[in-house]
């Protein structure tokens, strides 16, 4: 009946007798043929920023928005939705979605400083995007990380200007009362949480015993215990949120953002963006396909187009549409149609490395080798949503200045003796290398910050991981091949500015530190991973070489900068040189904050949402 219902909403479309804003309301569409002509607005990309942009846009029932979204909606299996499993490292407990059909499965080319591994870059190819793939937790990054963004040239991008979007996406739960009864003492301030959005952020109602040790090993080290830190004051230690939602405990998306109860806002699931069809300076069309062999279709675009694919799709898409830099363009026989050189150039990303260790806490509630134990826990999950399958494995962790983990004076020393972009690669374009410099100033002054976290520490059981969330590196996403089905070339160049490792090295000398406290002493805590056999600084390095892997919050790559320092897109996330596209996703950020990046991408999404509005 559906069937029928779209072939004639079709025909009479061809024939003029129905509008777009007569639309019907079959919204999910997987075949091109059932979608309009033209839209008011066309989203590439459903991940975390298609979905709210399409949402707020779609709230005005006389516009039209289509949705293009590669992947299709998940199934809700137990390991995309249960906070333990989805993720978790450990197989005794379960894999979650990264590798799975979910994910774009892509891998960087060698690098070189990483001993020529091949590093995994999970992305989501899913309705909800990265928020399906991710660990979900929900945290921002300090008020300097964003003040940032507005000193490199983006007026209005600052932490007090972005709080109220940050707030705007979020239904936030306060911890559970039972939790201060079993004397844990979360804290929170209401005036940094919304309540009225669609993703959810909530406390686990589980506490891992371990996570006392960890609070009195803080204390011993004299790093402060921060009440929130969503309020824009986040280096220290503290509990964080998980985008779980908490009347049944399962992971939050931003699938939440989706309403398929308006008829003006379509999804065509299962079909790739290809290009942009650019005439006259304007966006025209969007072409896309379900497949390589399959037909190549369009959509007309009557006000904007939102690119929204994703810090490693996004410059693939601008590259193919002829936007980037000509004489990479040229060297694969695309025509130039903007010369934008930042297209692909200043990706970064967050790295972390996993140290194993054992704990002995009594009651012993890690025990998941023992698989009767583990389901015990399994049926206490789904009987009563309690227990550590509520949790991410923690509650708790820090994010620390450089002056608390390492020597601060003598990384500072190397930075300032450095040449601004000697460690970019040697073919990176003027504006960019302009850009770059302008960013290593700001890193390089933040070393003896106290207000600017370096180094993520996430605390665990089994491990304490060290995060490094400033990095001085920086890569580029390109293309080899002109079809949009091959996939781009990612290049994050790791640790290709030594800083990084010595930033890392210190960090993972910290954990040490970290386990040797009387807190952590107190529960026996032993390194097993790499163990007493890595000492020197040089074994040190070599570990994390082998060992560093993504946190998979790739960035950077369609800066929003001023075009001078290699920007893609202005402060109103418009791209340079074409009318009617912005660009909406991680791929802007021109400098990654220290925090998990979902709860930063939700408030870009909102204000770019706004800043769409306004213009029409």
């Amino acid at each position: 009946m559906a069937r029928v219902k779209n072939m004639f909403f079709n025909l009479f479309a061809l024939l003029g007798l129905v509008n777009a804003r007569q639309a019907f309301p079959g919204i999910i569409l997987d075949r091109a043929s059932e979608i309009l002509q033209s839209y008011d607005y066309v989203v590439v990309g459903g991940g975390l920023s298609g979905l709210v942009v399409a949402n707020r846009l779609s709230e005005d029932s006389g516009t039209t928005v289509l949705i293009i979204e590669a992947g299709g909606f998940t199934e809700n299996e137990d390991w995309v939705t249960i906070p333990l499993i989805t993720s978790s490292n450990d197989p005794a407990v379960g894999h979650g979605p990264i590798g799975s059909k979910y994910d774009w499965n892509m891998t960087s080319i060698p690098q070189p400083e990483l001993g020529n591994r091949s590093v995994n870059t999970p992305a989501g190819k899913v309705i909800g995007g990265g928020t399906v793939l991710n660990g979900m937790v929900f945290n921002r990054g300090s008020r300097a990380d964003y003040d940032r963004w507005e000193a490199l040239g983006n007026p209005g991008w600052n932490f007090e200007n972005l709080l109220p979007y940050f707030k705007k996406s979020e239904i936030f739960t306060p911890p559970d009362l039972k939790l201060e009864a079993e004397g844990w003492d979360i804290q929170y301030n209401p005036a940094y949480h919304g309540e009225h959005g669609h993703v959810h952020s909530s406390f686990a109602p589980f506490v891992w015993p371990s996570t006392r040790n960890y609070i009195n090993a803080m204390k011993e080290l004299e790093v402060p215990i921060i009440n929130d830190a969503m309020g824009g004051d986040a280096t220290g230690a503290y509990w964080f949120t998980q985008s779980v939602n908490p009347e049944n405990e399962t992971r939050s998306t931003s699938q939440g953002f989706y309403d398929p109860s308006r008829p003006n806002l379509h999804l065509l699931i299962g079909n790739r963006v290809t290009k942009a069809i650019i005439e006259s300076g304007k966006v025209e069309c969007i072409e896309f396909s379900a497949g390589e062999n399959a037909t190549t279709s369009s959509v007309k675009v009557l006000k904007e187009a939102i690119l929204s694919a994703g810090a490693l799709h996004t410059p693939q898409i601008l590259l193919l549409s002829g936007i980037g830099e000509t004489a990479h363009l040229s060297s694969l026989g695309i025509e130039t149609v903007v010369d934008l050189p930042g297209v692909g150039a200043n990706y970064h990303d967050h790295l972390l490395l996993f140290i194993g260790q054992t704990v002995n806490v009594s009651p012993n509630v890690a025990n998941f080798s023992n698989q009767t134990w583990t389901s015990e826990q399994f049926s206490l999950y789904e009987s009563e949503r309690e227990g550590p399958f509520t949790t991410l494995g923690g509650n708790f962790f820090a994010f620390l200045p450089a002056g608390t983990f390492s020597n601060a004076t003598a990384l500072s020393s190397a930075a300032t003796a450095q040449q601004a972009s000697h460690y970019l690669s040697p073919n990176t374009p003027p504006t960019v290398r302009a850009g770059y410099e302008a960013q290593f100033a700001l890193l390089t002054s933040d070393i003896s910050s106290s207000t600017v976290a370096y180094m993520e520490f996430i605390f665990g059981d089994n491990t304490i991981l060290p995060a490094l969330h400033q990095p001085f590196s920086r890569g580029t996403v390109s293309i080899n091949s002109t079809s949009p089905f091959d996939n781009p070339v990612i290049d994050p160049r790791y640790l290709s500015n030594p800083l990084d490792l010595a930033l890392f090295v210190a960090g993972f000398e910290y954990a040490r530190k970290i386990r040797g406290t009387a807190a952590m002493q107190e529960i026996n805590v032993t390194e097993t991973y790499p163990g007493a056999s890595v000492m020197t600084s040089e074994q040190i390095e070599e570990f994390v070489r082998g060992g560093v892997s993504t946190e998979h919050h790739h960035s950077g790559t369609a800066s929003m900068l001023p075009q001078e320092l290699g920007g893609v897109v202005d402060s109103k996330l418009r791209l340079y040189g074409v009318e009617g596209l912005r660009i909406v996703d991680a791929s802007i950020v021109p400098m990654v904050p220290a925090a998990h990046l979902q709860a930063t991408l939700y408030g870009i999404a909102e204000k770019a949402a706004d800043l769409i509005k306004s213009s029409h």
